[in-house]
């Protein structure tokens, strides 16, 4: 059987390991970049911590998967007539197909939000805002507000984690009378709208005792290279980090012709995942319940990949159960806040969770010898490009 796999995050790597691991046959990884960026870390790593514990090349973690290819490419059309994928550079013929595109980024149509916020969704986003923080803070020497707009998981992340890298910028270049605050800004009634109540109650006091100034019912409505404008009020500042929105994949709203799609932009997949004859959607694009989160992904690269086990083995087959998943955040240092099914833990021992959760989600996708060494990069500071 000849796969093809397209998408180098989570659900993508995940399929292509777990089909390879079954030997069924030769499978193909479509990656519109060389690496793996585990997004769930790089809060971290912009605001200072090493870019390896986000940014994994995948030749790595295929080292001992001959019958996977990984080529450089980009999907631009299916033809499932024809069981071809197309991409910018070649066409690739498939017996079964796995697309896991991920979602992308979307600003709501905010007055110059699109060109003046700055980003950590991607490497290039990352070392962006890295150079930027450094400009602000050591070379300038001046007291600025920064703001993060969207109070979700990356967000909040974000805003604890920044809060602690000026700090330790200001100490370690010995700057003297330099005060810089970070605001959190969000639309909805209170932060972290889609985790529980409880967790935007314990979060938000953290935030706040960490000296983070926390906006819920603040609607952001115009951004330009000097002030925000939130509420109708302009706000002087030279920085605005962009971690709310995001939109299905259009490649799939480019191809509604072929797909079934919701009003949401989702792909209808049925209880197989398949959302068109032998092409399966796993992960944010798809319309399961859960979709969204890397764990998910994950699960359903893995019931995808055993599903075709079955048929490629003649054996029964059984219809995909979604179900929660852990869902968690740290919150600067040694904090942290993880639940499900309305059961948490926080603080101390929710950050020791959060950074498990860590292990385990890197263990998926490579060797425990490989995932440990990039988790413990977790420890290490101020590594820039030129590790990678």
């Amino acid at each position: 059987m000849n796969v093809v796999v397209v998408g180098g995050g989570f659900g993508g790597i995940k399929a292509a390991l777990e089909l390879s691991k079954r030997h069924i046959g030769q499978i193909t990884l479509i990656s519109n970049e060389p690496y793996f960026t585990h997004h769930a870390t790089l809060y971290s790593t912009a605001t200072g911590k090493d870019y390896a514990e986000s940014i994994v090349r995948l030749s790595d973690i295929f080292a001992h998967h001959p019958n996977v290819t990984i080529v450089e490419d980009e999907m631009i059309s299916i033809e499932p007539q024809r069981h071809l994928i197309i991409g910018k550079h070649k066409q690739y013929h498939y017996d079964k197909a796995v697309l896991a595109l991920g979602s992308v980024t979307t600003f709501f149509g905010i007055e110059g939000m699109a060109t003046n916020a700055y980003g950590i969704k991607s490497l290039e986003e990352v070392k962006k805002f890295q150079d930027h923080i450094h400009d602000e803070v050591v070379d300038q020497k001046l007291d600025k507000e920064y703001f993060i707009v969207g109070a979700g998981p990356t967000g909040v992340e974000l805003a604890g984690a920044l809060q602690e890298y000026l700090n330790s910028l200001i100490k370690a270049h010995n700057i003297k009378h330099s005060h810089p605050k970070v605001s959190l800004v969000e639309a909805a009634p209170r932060i972290l709208p889609r985790m529980s109540e409880t967790a935007a109650k314990l979060v938000t006091k953290r935030l706040k005792k960490k000296g983070i100034k926390v906006q819920t019912n603040k609607k952001v409505q115009a951004l330009s290279d000097k002030t925000i404008t939130v509420d109708g009020k302009e706000i002087p500042t030279t920085t605005a980090v962009w971690t709310s929105g995001v939109a299905n994949n259009p490649f799939f709203t480019s191809h509604g012709d072929v797909f079934s799609l919701q009003k949401n932009g989702r792909v209808e997949v049925d209880k197989y995942l398949e959302a068109l004859p032998n092409v399966y959607v796993v992960g944010d694009s798809n319309n399961v319940a859960f979709s969204g989160m890397a764990w998910p992904a994950m699960k359903q690269a893995t019931f995808v990949a055993k599903h075709l086990t079955r048929l490629a083995s003649k054996r029964p087959t059984f219809a995909y159960r979604p179900h929660a998943v852990l869902s968690g955040l740290p919150v600067g240092h040694n904090w942290g806040y993880v639940e499900k099914y309305g059961i948490y833990v926080a603080g101390r021992p929710g950050y020791t969770v959060r950074r498990w959760m860590e292990l385990y989600g890197y263990h998926q996708l490579m060797p425990f010898s490989m995932a440990r060494a990039i988790w413990h990069a977790h420890d290490i500071s101020e590594v820039h490009e030129d590790s990678l």
